[in-house]
C-alpha cells in the first residue's frame, strides 16, 4: 500500500511538473514569427544592396586605376622613345666631334632617365594599388554570397513559419 500510494503521488507530481512546464514554454504565434521572419528578409535585402553598391563602387576604382596604369604605360612607352632618340643625338655629336652638343644631349638623356624612373615607380604603387582592390574586391565577394545564403534560410524558414497558419 505504502509503494502504491507513493507510486500514485510520485505520478501526480510528475504531471503536475509537465503541466507547469508546458504553462512556462510559450508557444509562438506562426504570424508573429513570419513577421519576424520577414523583417530580418528585408535587412538582409538591405545588407545584400549595400554590399553590391560597395563592389560596384571598388570595381569603378578597380577600372580606372587600370586605365591610369594603361596610360602610365604609353607615357613611359614614349619617354623611352625619347631617351633613346637623345641616346642617338648624343652619339651622332660625339662622331661629329661637338663636345657641347654631346652634353646637351646627354643632360637632356638623363632627365628622361629621371622621368622614366617616376613613371615606373608611380605604375608600381598603382598596381600594388590594385591588386589591394582586387584582393579586397574577392573578399566582398565572399561576404556577399554569405549574406546570400543567410538570406535564402531566413527564406526557407519564413515559409515553414508561413505554413504553419491556417
Amino acid at each position: 500500500m505504502k509503494t502504491a500510494l507513493s507510486l500514485a503521488l510520485g505520478t501526480c507530481s510528475l504531471a503536475l511538473a509537465s503541466m507547469a512546464f508546458a504553462q512556462t514554454t510559450p508557444t509562438p504565434d506562426p504570424v508573429t514569427q513570419v513577421q519576424q521572419d520577414n523583417a530580418q528578409i528585408r535587412q538582409d535585402n538591405r545588407n545584400i544592396h549595400v554590399q553590391r553598391k560597395e563592389i560596384a563602387q571598388d570595381n569603378a576604382r578597380a577600372n580606372a586605376d587600370k586605365r591610369r596604369i594603361g596610360h602610365d604605360d604609353r607615357k613611359l612607352a614614349r619617354e623611352r622613345s625619347e631617351r633613346n632618340a637623345d641616346q642617338r643625338a648624343e652619339d651622332q655629336a660625339i662622331k661629329r666631334g661637338d663636345v657641347a652638343a654631346a652634353q646637351r644631349d646627354e643632360a637632356a638623356r638623363e632627365q628622361e632617365n629621371r622621368d622614366i624612373g617616376r613613371i615606373k615607380r608611380n605604375e608600381a604603387h598603382a598596381k600594388a594599388d590594385l591588386a589591394a582592390t582586387r584582393a579586397d574586391r574577392h573578399e566582398e565577394y565572399k561576404e556577399l554570397g554569405s549574406a546570400k545564403a543567410q538570406k535564402a534560410a531566413d527564406v526557407h524558414k519564413r515559409n515553414v513559419d508561413a505554413s504553419k497558419i491556417h
